[in-house]
């Protein structure tokens, strides 16, 4: 992997799949849109999100692609909709198409680029040098553009401590989704 790239490997499991047929399942009963704040560790949708065996490595985008999609979903821009697949056998969610854009709402969540509590022990609990580097400036990168997501909600909390460009991006994480298609 490039230096220059931030490892959001870890933050969406792996898991093959078999393809079966259910006809009781119909897009009418699965959700068309995800809230960013479902992607906190232990939540619903963080539990069953599984990005498929034969999808690529997600570690092909430079921080300031991160810091940009999380900056321009603050600020309501459109972000193409993450294509999803639920197993009817294991009920599990596959990412297939989005994963690398939903890697980096989920490391802004998690506050791990690569390097965090998830990361490392995908990684045998060893970050490569370069791979921490990155994942600092990436963090930092957010940090001075949006916000952590933690500074997001704590403004939320306590809106006279938090500054009114903060508060009002913290208003637009509570009230902005991503796009959800089914296939």
């Amino acid at each position: 992997m490039p230096a220059h790239f931030t490892n959001l490997d870890a933050l969406i499991k792996r898991e093959d799949f078999e393809v079966q047929a259910d006809a009781s399942q119909t897009p009418s009963q699965v959700a068309n849109t995800l809230s960013v704040t479902a992607l906190e560790k232990g939540s619903l949708w963080f539990e069953v999100l599984r990005k498929p065996d034969f999808q690529r490595e997600t570690a092909n985008w430079e921080p300031d692609k991160i810091a940009d999609l999380i900056q321009g979903f603050l600020e309501g821009d459109l972000i193409p909709s993450v294509i999803l697949w639920r197993s009817p056998r294991s009920g599990n969610i596959f990412v297939i198409d989005g994963a690398h854009r939903l890697s980096a709402f989920m490391a802004w969540v998690l506050n791990d680029y690569g390097d965090g509590e998830i990361s490392r022990p995908f990684f045998a609990n060893f970050i490569q040098e370069e791979q921490a580097k990155i994942a600092e400036r990436t963090r930092q990168m957010i940090k001075d553009r949006v916000g952590s997501y933690t500074e997001l909600k704590v403004a939320l909390q306590h809106p006279e401590n938090a500054t009114p460009d903060r508060l009002r991006l913290a208003k637009n994480l509570g009230a902005f989704a991503l796009s959800l298609q089914w296939v």
